[in-house]
């Protein structure tokens, strides 16, 4: 019986170690494991540092959503007109002085009727320069100028007597400009003050620029921008016969320009036509004018005049 007892000993305590082992097998955990459980809980449990939370916040961010932020303040913008001068030249004449766009008031210039002459410019090149002359009722009765953004802007209109019940002058423009308002003779007075006086066979040409004399060997050519006259009477003596002239206008100038002809004894000024060519990249315009007759050249360019008596 006592070999029986301890045999069936040795098995009971056998099957309980097994027993053990399996459930330790299938449902515990090694010492490894819960120290590596351990280790792992502490470190999850630590606070983030700050690189950690910049990290999280940018990669949580919605970038869809509109980001909000204070209204901007308004911005008041005045504009402040610059004043206008008109100041007495010399002899009677007068100018006026402005920038932008003007409506002037004749009387603050005088005597209209005392003026003959009317010469403008603009003093900031590139801008455009529109003067129109307008009656009691704001009708222009005379226009000039010219919408031209690129190049200077002169000329030189005379009044007629259509413009002596001028009572509002209009000006356009985008920069500074000038008019000088002239009375009777004023340009030929300037001249001989001068000490300017005409050679035999001058013409006279009268351009922004005042008045100029042509037609000589001493004085072949003439040069000037902008709207010109020409009174085609040479100084005496010389031949009263049809007189050539010829126009050459800048080589960058696009403008068409307008020609008309005053003839003796009329006061309307009426379109002509004239031959053109181009030589050396230059507009070349070419007519004939009977003496005495008066010639008009309306152009925004620069140019260059010749006479030559036929």
């Amino acid at each position: 019986m006592a070999p029986n007892r301890s045999t069936l000993l040795v098995l009971t305590v056998g099957l309980l170690i097994a027993t053990a082992a399996l459930v330790q097998l299938l449902g515990g955990d090694s010492p490894d494991v819960v120290e590596n459980k351990t280790a792992a809980s502490s470190v999850s449990s630590q606070p983030s540092t700050p690189s950690d939370r910049s990290t999280l916040v940018m990669s949580t961010t919605d970038t869809s959503a509109p980001i909000a932020s204070a209204p901007a303040s308004p911005k008041t913008t005045v504009s402040v007109q610059r004043p206008l001068s008109v100041t007495p030249i010399a002899d009677g004449a007068t100018r006026i002085v402005g920038y932008g766009s003007y409506l002037v008031d004749a009387d603050t210039v005088g005597d209209w009727s005392k003026y003959e002459t009317l010469i403008y410019r603009n003093t900031d090149s590139g801008s455009k320069l529109i003067v129109e002359l307008q009656n009691d009722v704001q009708v222009p009765v005379f226009s000039l100028g010219y919408a031209e953004q690129s190049s200077p802007i002169e000329g030189l209109r005379f009044l007629s007597e259509v413009t002596q019940d001028v009572r509002v002058i209009a000006v356009t423009a985008l920069g500074g400009w000038e008019i000088d308002l002239l009375p009777a003779a004023f340009l030929w007075n300037q001249q001989i003050d001068a000490g300017n006086l005409p050679q035999a066979g001058e013409f006279m040409i009268f351009s922004s620029n005042g008045l100029a004399f042509v037609g000589s060997e001493q004085n072949p050519k003439a040069q000037g921008i902008g709207d010109l006259r020409v009174y085609n009477a040479c100084h005496s003596p010389c031949s009263e016969e049809t007189t050539t002239w010829v126009f050459k206008l800048g080589s960058t100038c696009s403008d068409s320009p307008k020609v008309s002809v005053r003839k003796a004894g009329s006061d309307v000024f009426k379109q002509v036509t004239f031959s053109t060519k181009s030589e050396s990249d230059q507009k070349v315009l070419s007519l004939e004018v009977d003496s005495y007759d008066w010639l008009q050249l309306l152009t925004p360019c620069e140019w260059s005049a010749t006479a030559t008596v036929d």
